[in-house]
């Protein structure tokens, strides 16, 4: 996967606004607590030490004073209140803006063009749909509301000195603007640690992932003092880009650091020059210092958050980059959905080639099956079988001939309908964590469970059902850790029974059957041939057998076609020569010579 960084890393804190634009209300109302928070906070008990020394003790007023202290009472209440609205909305923006992200990242994943999962690594794809807007989340959720309030604090604040007085106000914008630049400097070299931080962390996600999923293979393989110096080695790795991050991190807490003392040494400065030139009063300047005080602290958070920002950048970078990868114009682009299929599949001249790679896989194939008919592939592996079910699923598209379903241009129909129309079944089961019934109605929701137990006896399961306690309700475990190698294929089968698709194509799917069950299933295939079109792909002679056709594939071509009895007598054929390599293989399995 490309993960190069996109331009514009100085727009990290645009894009931050763009993800917050469609929750702009809510936004808006924190934006507006906030604000109130900070009069009551801060701007009110700046003038009420003003109101105190400048009014209050001069003239002794005890009515002014308790006027005074109920205020501040109250405006302390009201802050409190404030600041619970803000939690709740602060984190329910967060939610939301990761919730959409997420989705977004999902969606869009769903509808890239097959050929991307290929090179693709299920472990980075992980970090970028959830670890990533994760990083967005904690972001909003915990410094969102900091940014916000030291944001609107700096401007209330800088507005309050230019009433007391414009040169305060001057002397305080001129040093923060200086601060924000130099920490803005350092904040470079904390995105880039970062990023090489969050690297280490994909590839730390996807080692992990390959060895749960592998443990079975490294236990046998005696590699498990291996897999841990792997991990090792990538920690290592994440530790040490972490604390360059730490040390740029510690870099910018100096230069944020240094900005409150020498704030408010400059406001002192400025506002007693004012006293003596007799245009503030003692009042006003201890006013004014109070605020940039707090001035100074806001712009500390409001630079340190911009550096959480910075920091979260590489994050998004990864997410822009996924979603820029076009989408395939099959899954997204609509088309025919007939209310009826016959069935029949004709493939014309069909040349293909796998992206990336130059050699071509079928060099132009072309074979018609008859709606209802059930027909064989065949021939030695890397022959094209399989690649032909490709094509049928719209997973690639030829690069040259035509694909002709019913006659029809097989591009010309909705993707989505086209696959209901298709129920597949390979060697490389795929099966969920749940129930046997969650796994049985995957690709038909509507089945009742008559039709599963009809197709739990059609694909040779009906033993292992009855042994179940819970029936239909059994848990397979995950990835169906608690079947073997052969029950998973009958499921497999079995949940490609259910969905009672007019085209059914079982590619390889017989591979880990014993030769009775491999029998019975055959026996349920001439059964469906009454109402489905069946292509059976498999190097395996005996699962072809019950087909009314057998296409003998090799090199990409097609070498032969014609029933079991045509090709097996057919002198110097292809097909003779494997059906008899493989009925030798057997006699000696058995020990007859």
């Amino acid at each position: 996967m490309n993960t190069q960084q996109v331009e514009g890393k100085n727009k990290d804190g645009r894009r931050v606004l763009a993800f917050l634009k469609p929750f702009w209300q809510w936004v808006l109302g924190d934006s507006i607590v906030i604000a109130i928070a900070q009069v009551c906070a801060a701007i009110i008990p700046a003038f009420a030490l003003s109101w105190l020394v400048d009014h209050i003790l001069p003239n002794q007023s005890s009515n002014l004073l308790w006027g005074l202290m109920w205020l501040l009472i109250f405006v302390a209440v009201f802050d409190l209140v404030m600041m619970v609205i803000d939690e709740y909305f602060c984190h329910y923006i967060a939610k939301s803006v990761t919730n959409r992200q997420k989705l977004k990242l999902f969606t869009h994943i769903q509808y890239l063009p097959f050929s991307f999962f290929q090179n693709a690594k299920s472990g980075e794809l992980l970090a970028r749909t959830s670890d990533d807007p994760d990083t967005l989340h904690n972001f909003l959720a915990w410094e969102g509301s900091t940014l916000m309030a030291a944001v609107q604090g700096v401007i209330l604040y800088n507005i309050v000195l230019l009433f007391i007085h414009p040169y305060l106000m001057i002397a305080s914008v001129v040093l923060g603007i200086i601060f924000y630049t130099a920490s803005n400097y350092v904040g470079k070299r904390t995105r880039l640690a970062s990023k090489q931080a969050r690297d280490e962390a994909s590839r730390y996600l996807e080692r992990l992932r390959e060895s749960v999923t592998g443990i079975h293979l490294s236990r046998v393989l005696g590699v498990s003092d291996g897999e841990v110096d792997s991990i090792i080695g990538i920690r290592q790795a994440f530790v040490k880009h972490s604390v360059r991050e730490l040390k740029a991190r510690m870099q910018s807490i100096v230069v944020i650091g240094g900005y409150n003392g020498i704030a408010l040494a400059g406001v002192y400065y400025v506002s007693v020059l004012l006293i003596w030139d007799s245009q503030l009063t003692t009042g006003q300047m201890l006013t004014a210092g109070g605020l940039v005080t707090i001035a100074a602290n806001e712009m500390q958070k409001m630079l340190r958050m911009w550096l959480s920002i910075r920091r979260t950048g590489p994050a998004l970078d990864r997410s822009d980059i996924l979603l820029s990868i076009p989408q395939s114009d099959a899954e997204t682009k609509e088309g025919a959905a007939p209310s009826e299929l016959k069935g029949s599949i004709t493939f014309e001249d069909v040349w293909f080639a796998y992206p990336e790679k130059e050699e071509p896989v079928l060099r132009g194939v072309s074979f018609h099956i008859e709606s209802g008919d059930a027909v064989a592939l065949t021939g030695p592996s890397g022959a094209g079988k399989s690649t032909i079910t490709d094509l049928l699923l719209r997973l690639y598209e030829p690069m040259e001939g035509s694909i002709l379903l019913d006659g029809q241009p097989i591009e010309t129909f909705d993707i989505g309908w086209l696959r209901s129309q298709i129920a597949f079944v390979s060697q490389d089961v795929q099966l969920r964590n749940g129930t046997l019934r969650d796994n049985l109605k995957i690709g038909n929701t509507e089945a009742s469970d008559e039709d599963l137990l009809a197709a739990l006896r059609d694909s040779g399961l009906w033993d292992y059902y009855q042994s179940l306690p819970l029936g239909l309700d059994s848990s397979v475990g995950e990835r169906g850790t608690s079947l073997s190698g052969g029950q998973k294929q009958r499921l497999s089968l079995a949940r490609a029974l259910v969905r009672e698709a007019r085209l059914l194509i079982l590619d390889e799917a017989s591979s880990a059957l014993d030769p009775i069950t491999e029998l019975k299933i055959n026996e349920a295939i001439r059964e469906r041939k009454k109402r489905q079109t069946v292509i059976i792909i498999s190097h395996r002679l005996s699962t072809v057998l019950s087909a009314d056709r057998i296409i003998v594939m090799e090199e990409g071509r097609i070498m032969e076609s014609g029933t079991h009895h045509e090709l097996v007598n057919r002198e110097q054929g292809i097909y003779s020569r494997m059906f008899k390599r493989e009925a030798d293989m057997g006699r000696t399995v058995v020990g007859i010579e």
